[in-house]
Order: C-alpha cells, then sequence, then structure tokens
C-alpha cells in the first residue's frame, strides 16, 4: 500500500544520542554485513541472521554474564536436512536435523554456548553452508563482522562467553543486562464514549485537507471500518480507516475532543529508527493498529508481504497524557523467513501485545 513503510533505510542504521527518549537504556542498531543481518535492541539483546531465501540461520545472544544464546536452522528450501556441510565438508557436531514442519521451519536448534562457539570457529573461515552434501547453500560473508559486532557492544570481547573473540576473561568481567523501561502509571479509568461515529464524521471533516494530502480519502466502507475509543475523560482516539489492500489495511490516527468532534489532531508517533534525514521515524499511518482502552495500550503491525517474511510491528502505553514506547520489532528486507519472526529493536517491562 501507497504508504506502508517497511523502513528500508533502517538497514546500515547508526544512530545517535538525540534519537534516544529519557527512558531509553541504549541506542537500538540494526545493521547489514554483506548477507548478514545484526539487530541489537535497547537492553543490548542482540539478533544475527543471513539473508539467503533458502536456508535462514538465527544466532540470538542475550546480554549479561549469563545471557541465554541459542543457534536455529531453518530449512526452507531443504527437504532432507542432513547435518552443517561448510564448502562442502562435513562438520561434525551433535546436533540432529529433522524436516521442517508446516508450522515450525525449524530443522535444528541448540542453545548450548560451547555448540554455538564450536559452530562459530568452525564457519569463521568458510565461504558457505549447507544442510545437505547438495543443498542449498548459505553465505558466510559478513558472518564474522557481525559476531564481532555483538561481543563488542556487549562488552564481551576476550571473554569466555564471546561469539567469535573468545578469551580467557571471566563471564562476571560482561556488562550487566540494561534494565528494560518500566511503567509507573496505570492507563486512565474507561469513561465509554457515547458518540463513536459523529467523533470519526467530525475527524474527518477537520482533517479533510491533509486526508486528502495523503492519499486517505475514505470511501462508505472505510468510514464503517474506522473507529474511536475513549483515551481519557476529555479526549478519544480516531481510527480514520484508508482503505483496504491485499491482506492488511491502515489507519490515519487524531486525537479529538470527545465533546466537539470538529476539535482533532493528527496523532504521529517516533520509532527507534532513523529516516533518510538522520531523525528518528515518524509513524503517520498504523497498519493493522488498534487501541485497547482497559490496558492504554495502542499497537500495530504491517507486513511487507503477504507471507509476512518481513515488516515491523511495535506498541505504546498511554498514561493520560502521552504515549511511551513499549515494544518495537523491524525486519526490513523480504528474503524469506518465519512469517512474524522480526527481531527486537525495543523492549520494556510492558507486556507487548
Amino acid at each position: 500500500m501507497k504508504k506502508i513503510k517497511l523502513l528500508l533505510a533502517a538497514l546500515g542504521l547508526a544512530m545517535t544520542a538525540p534519537l534516544l527518549a529519557a527512558e531509553n537504556s541504549q541506542v537500538p542498531l540494526q545493521k547489514v554485513f554483506k548477507q548478514w543481518q545484526v539487530t541489537c535492541n535497547n537492553v543490548n539483546d542482540c539478533d544475527v541472521r543471513n539473508m539467503d531465501e533458502g536456508l535462514r540461520i538465527i544466532i540470538a545472544r542475550q546480554a549479561g554474564p549469563q545471557g541465554a544464546v541459542s543457534l536455529r536452522f531453518q530449512g526452507f528450501g531443504n527437504d532432507d536436512p542432513q547435518g552443517v556441510w561448510l564448502d562442502g565438508q562435513r562438520w561434525n557436531s551433535e546436533l540432529s536435523f529433522s524436516k521442517a514442519a508446516e508450522d515450525d521451519f525449524n530443522v535444528a536448534s541448540t542453545d548450548s554456548l560451547a555448540t554455538v562457539q564450536r559452530w562459530v570457529q568452525a564457519s569463521k573461515n568458510a565461504l558457505k553452508l549447507s544442510l545437505a552434501p547438495n543443498g542449498d547453500a548459505a553465505s558466510l560473508s559478513g558472518l564474522n563482522a557481525a559476531l564481532l559486532l555483538v561481543d563488542e557492544r556487549q562488552g564481551r570481547l576476550n571473554n569466555q562467553t564471546a561469539l567469535l573473540k573468545v578469551g580467557n576473561n571471566e563471564p562476571d568481567q560482561v556488562p550487566a543486562r540494561p534494565r528494560p523501561p518500566a511503567f509507573s502509571f496505570t492507563p486512565p479509568k474507561v469513561v465509554a464514549l457515547t458518540n463513536a461515529q459523529a467523533l470519526i464524521d467530525g475527524a474527518i471533516k477537520a482533517n479533510l485537507p491533509l486526508l486528502q494530502k495523503e492519499g486517505c480519502e475514505p470511501d462508505a466502507e472505510s468510514r464503517e471500518r474506522s473507529e474511536a475509543q475513549p483515551l481519557n475523560a476529555q479526549q478519544a482516539l480516531v481510527m480514520i480507516n484508508c482503505g483496504l489492500g491485499a491482506y492488511q489495511s491502515s489507519s490515519m490516527l487524531f486525537i479529538s475532543d470527545r465533546a466537539d468532534a470538529t476539535r482533532s489532531t493528527q496523532l504521529t508517533l517516533s520509532l527507534p529508527v532513523a529516516g533518510e534525514s538522520g531523525q528518528p521515524e515518524r509513524l503517520s499511518w498504523f497498519t493493522e493498529g488498534g487501541y485497547d482502552p482497559a490496558a492504554g495500550e495502542l499497537y500495530f503491525s504491517g507486513r511487507g508481504r503477504g507471507i509476512a517474511d518481513c515488516g515491523h510491528n511495535g506498541s505504546w502505553k498511554y498514561d493520560g497524557k502521552d504515549f511511551h514506547l513499549a515494544s518495537y520489532n523491524n525486519q526490513p528486507s523480504c528474503n524469506g523467513g518465519e512469517p512474524g519472526d522480526w527481531p527486537s529493536l525495543w523492549v520494556s517491562e510492558a507486556s507487548p501485545r
């Protein structure tokens, strides 16, 4: 759809301090090294994955001295995965492989740091990896740089817990995992709306030039899909539907005076990624968005294409006046992968939807 943005500019992202909100812990990053993408969120949990469509390899590493680690192989194009071949030579490992199921693409996985480290050491000088002698091969070009970035960001260089640059330093020398942002407030008491349709009509009328400029001109069907929800005793959140695409729809959001439907202003929210200008990306169209007044939670989820191998989603918590980012996940490139498995750029102690 016209306004659905997948933040492709986030690849190679290097954000600076002004992007940080006051409640941030670390600057999120998402960067591509040749055929490998690395994503680290605001508490330094990192995700490293390749970009080959026939075979997905994902290394997840939590921050902190005892941070959990996992290695997953997903064999989308491998009908009979048998093991790991590096440049045509089989790597001896304790991993056991099985065919992918319809609802689970994983063909092998491990949560053992020692196993992951052995695989990294075996793979760091190889060029290709496959799960069968003649299976689809994944490029290993860029893997070392991605893993080195994770080790450096998490303070693991020359540490026993490092992924790539393993050394003799004790695990307790690794910095602690930052605490996720916590929200001490509770959402406002829900005061039910009695004029939802009037608020929808009023927001459209008051913002018609903006809606037309943005290519959002609701027809009768789109008006029926629009909705209004209570924010607080004085205001409502009006979601104007901007049309239905092939598999999802998007809305523009407005904060309206509950007593005067024409007093309505657009709501846009910052994301923890940089746009083309280097400033924080602002979300103005909310794909498959919704608001839960009881939880004070605003959320959205936009697929880049129907199979959901790329896209982004997020949520905010409302304190009665402002929206605070609670979660954000983003997979910019569409190159295969498990549907909806998009790496995290932001987490909080608030339970994400």
